[in-house]
């Protein structure tokens, strides 16, 4: 194979639609009513005239994002009048590209490339770039921005009556305070008041205290007036019912709830209802005073048997009766060592809403809870996976930017996938990305103990670090200024190196480990410099010689670096290395115990700056 047939395989293949531009020639007694975008599965833009013409033109600012494995169509929707009875017809134009069609497009300046497709005498000129400006600051844009662009907040109902457990329930999966959200329940004007906290703005909450049909503020009207509105972010994005499990010889459903429950579909269309049953932790006590209170603790095997026998018959089996097998139910409880139940009820509304919404009120949801370390990370993975993290072997999107312009956007959207609560700002801080860039930049940590993360566990070695450090052991001291000069390297250009793209890797992989490791120090989600330094500090101990290591032995091999027509092995190894050096979800009660009183590290002591002795 020659070496001008390899070359042709680095064009890049995931570019930026900037504008479309369609035109009828005069000669054709058409006229363009609106046009269509879609990318993949979604409909991205869709432009209307008051008034049919031979031309529209529609900008994209800052551009719609196409990747190399979306097929894309434009639909010309077009009319005419039929001579002779004037009667107007109407007809629709298809016409089909990928993005391999961008790339191979020879009209091409400076990264911007037009693709023309034509039909007869209808023309299309579809303007894209290889890189993505906002051109009023001429800034690389974070693909989170996009997410919150769409959906700013995940818009929760939560319906179920007064005592069934909402406010601890919205505690445990968003970490507002229960007594907050009772309190606003209790002052709410109806269920149109939105109620959105401080503590977390990434949800909007709208609470329901019972089903009554036929009013202004009735569930069926507000629905009624959210599904009809034009914008994802105004619309309900899922439905929680919440229903005590009932106890003895009770019945799960009042009529109105029934009444609900049957006429779903049409209430609600395509948003997802999640049936929620609480206070899971009465009916296991029930049943261990019932069935083993002379005996010993229950094998866990055999208690769960009976917990779902005896949710079959008071939850599930009436659930169906009722209305088929099609509603997704949890149950769940907000005691401790119920963990998973919270997090099954989230994993299931946001693969819902993915399904049944769009992907970015899915992405907010996960954006939005604060119980699931898991979710957190996965979530993170997805957006990285959508635009920054992928091709950086190839680096079309970063060419041109400094480094650290690049790493700037990587940083953000990994903060703002895990939404702690941060109203200092500290994780978006010049000073926490000056931390971040020197823990990158110094990969001699030989003076650090060796870390013991293969034989238990990265979530066990962070553990064991943080003991050692709050025993003194280690002073928590992490000079900013001095270390400026380190990170000269973040302000040369992006180019295609083993060194910048194991330095890119590098960041990617380090700053998700403190973000999982303030998750484990922060349960509360509060954010402040003692937690940031304590975490860094700990993966310092804990994991970064192993992380660092295999980056530098992988790329030290020039073939490592760009490998043509293959997979793309930098995204692969950003995953893989974040998966092996992950805190689970199982784990994480646990390490918290280990670890003792944590309340110090939440709050803010103005004593101390990032630049003092948290001993």
């Amino acid at each position: 194979m020659s070496p001008s047939i390899l070359t042709t395989d680095i064009r890049p293949t995931q570019f930026f639609i900037t504008s479309i531009n369609v035109n009828l020639l005069e000669s054709s007694r058409r006229q363009v009513e609106y046009v269509e975008l879609r990318v993949g599965s979604r409909t991205l833009a869709v432009r209307h005239v008051s008034i049919p013409s031979k031309s529209l033109s529609e900008a994209f600012t800052p551009g719609i994002e196409v990747s190399d494995y979306e097929q894309c169509l434009v639909s010309v929707h077009c009319c005419h009048r039929v001579i002779g009875i004037g009667i107007q017809k109407k007809t629709v134009v298809d016409l089909a590209f990928a993005p391999q069609d961008i790339a191979l497009s020879p009209n091409a300046v400076n990264g911007k490339r037009t693709l023309r497709l034509v039909d007869g005498k209808l023309q299309v000129v579809v303007s894209a770039s290889e890189t993505l400006y906002r051109p009023e600051i001429g800034k690389l844009v974070p693909f989170s921005d996009s997410i919150l662009h769409a959906c700013p907040r995940f818009r929760l109902l939560v319906m179920g009556k007064d005592g069934v457990g909402k406010s601890s329930l919205i505690a445990r999966a968003f970490k507002i305070r229960s007594l907050r959200f009772y309190e606003a329940c209790q002052r709410q004007a109806g269920i149109d008041t939105e109620l959105i906290f401080q503590e977390n703005d990434k949800v909007v909450l709208h609470n329901s205290r019972n089903l009554v049909p036929g009013t202004d503020n009735s569930v069926e009207g507000f629905l009624a007036r959210r599904q009809s509105m034009p914008e994802l972010k105004d619309r309900v994005h899922a439905v929680w019912l919440c229903l005590g499990i009932p106890s003895a010889n009770e019945p799960l459903f009042d009529e109105d709830t029934k009444r609900f429950i049957v006429r779903r579909k049409r209430l609600l269309g395509d948003t997802p209802l999640v049936i929620v049953f609480t206070k899971l932790d009465l009916l296991v006590g029930k049943i261990e005073y019932e069935y083993f209170g002379d005996q010993d603790d229950p094998e866990p095997w055999y208690l769960e048997e009976y917990l779902r026998n005896e949710l079959e018959k008071a939850c599930i089996q009436p659930l169906q009766e009722l209305a088929g097998t099609d509603i997704p139910n949890v149950a769940i409880s907000v005691q401790e060592g119920y963990e998973s139940t919270i997090e099954q009820l989230l994993e299931v509304t946001a693969t819902k809403v993915d399904r049944h919404v769009a992907n970015e009120a899915a992405m907010a949801a996960l954006m939005a809870q604060r119980a699931s370390i898991s979710l957190k990370l996965s979530n993170s993975i997805s957006v990285g996976k959508k635009r920054h993290w992928r091709g950086l072997a190839f680096g079309s999107k970063f060419l041109g930017y400094v480094l650290k312009e690049c790493l700037d956007v990587i940083h953000t959207d990994i903060v703002s996938c895990w939404n702690f609560e941060d109203p200092n700002r500290y994780l978006i801080s010049d000073q926490f990305k000056t931390l971040m860039l020197n823990m990158v930049a110094n990969t001699d940590t030989r003076d650090l103990p060796e870390s013991d993360e293969e034989e238990v566990g990265f979530g066990v070695s962070v553990a064991s670090a943080i003991i050692g450090i709050r025993g003194t052991a280690v002073r928590v001291v992490l000079p900013i200024a001095a270390n400026i000069m380190l990170v000269g390297w973040a302000y040369d250009l992006y180019q295609y190196s083993g060194t910048v793209l194991s330095q890119c890797i590098a960041y990617v992989v380090d700053l998700t480990a403190i973000m999982q490791i303030l998750f484990l120090l922060t349960p509360q989600g509060h954010m402040t410099i003692p937690a940031i330094k304590l975490a860094i500090t700990a993966y310092s101990m804990a994991g970064i010689n192993e992380v660092h290591s295999r980056i530098k032995d992988h790329y030290e091999n020039p073939h490592n670096v760009l490998t043509l027509g293959g997979r793309d092995q930098a995204l692969d190894m950003i995953v893989r290395l974040i998966k092996e050096t992950s805190i689970k979800s199982e784990e994480l009660v646990s390490l918290r115990a280990r670890l003792g009183d944590l309340g110090k590290l939440q709050r803010d002591d103005p004593k101390y700056g990032w630049d003092d002795d948290d001993e």
